[in-house]
């Protein structure tokens, strides 16, 4: 056989070199990895009984095997083109001459001011895409809070579209309660009474979410910072001390 370095020894094994990356080449990566160790393992074995020759074969191989696996966790192989680094430091395959860049090549390099209107469509069309009202309720909460960033309209949007879909499986919930009255059949009013109660449950579930989103948007805007006051009161021997917040005067004079 052969000593050139990109051929094994074993004829089982692939030939991987000059051959393009495939996906997955991470995990192909282990695989090539964990059967040079099993390889070198084998060769220790194989040195110890006396077979210096098949030993050395082994040690090829798992060699082989050992550039082929670093070979698939190349980036720049991986990619099969330079990479380039764009908006919010995304990096993706640099273009390239004979054919343009594609959509994702195009997004990181728009100009900053077209990235952030075309994010303000799709966020729109996104919320619109819950209802009409969720995009009215979107619109209207980013204006009253004075949304100043990205991540603070996508979590108002967020918020008015989980308490769009909410307040509707109340609405379901509601509406299945009202039909199970006392002068329904039985059978139809216990049906209702448990589909009243899954909306219900669901709706608390999905209210639950939009409370944590405001949540979220005040710890962001506060850095969830809390202001704690201790005061400290000395009482001598005999004294007496009340402590309160605000008193308002009450009648006759006292406080």
């Amino acid at each position: 056989m052969s000593d050139n370095p990109d051929i094994p020894h074993d004829p089982t094994l692939p030939r991987l070199a000059g051959k393009p990356i495939r996906d997955g080449s991470g995990v192909f990566s282990r695989v090539l990895r964990a059967t040079a160790t099993t390889r070198r393992h084998r060769a220790r074995q194989m040195r110890n009984a006396g077979d210096a020759a098949g030993a050395d074969r082994e040690d090829h191989d798992a060699a082989y095997l050992e550039r082929q696996s670093d070979r698939q966790c190349d980036p720049l192989l991986a990619a099969g083109a330079p990479l380039m680094r764009g908006n919010s430091g995304e990096v993706v395959v640099a273009p390239a001459p004979e054919f343009g860049p594609d959509v994702f090549q195009k997004a990181v390099q728009q100009p900053p001011d077209m990235l952030a209107a075309e994010a303000s469509e799709q966020r729109m069309m996104m919320t619109a895409g819950v209802s009409k009202s969720a995009l009215t309720l979107a619109l209207e909460m980013a204006e009253s809070i004075g949304a100043q960033t990205a991540l603070e309209r996508n979590l108002v949007h967020q918020i008015a579209a989980t308490q769009v879909v909410g307040m509707e499986m109340l609405a379901k919930a509601h509406a299945s309660l009202a039909l199970a009255a006392p002068w329904v059949p039985g059978e139809r009013q216990q049906m209702q009474s448990i589909e009243a109660a899954r909306m219900a449950r669901a709706a608390a579930r999905v209210l639950e979410c939009s409370q944590r989103g405001a949540l979220t948007l005040d710890r962001l805007r506060n850095g969830g910072r809390q202001t704690v006051t201790v005061q400290h009161v000395t009482v001598q021997e005999g004294g007496q001390a009340v402590i309160a917040g605000t008193l308002k005067r009450g009648r006759g004079g006292r406080k």
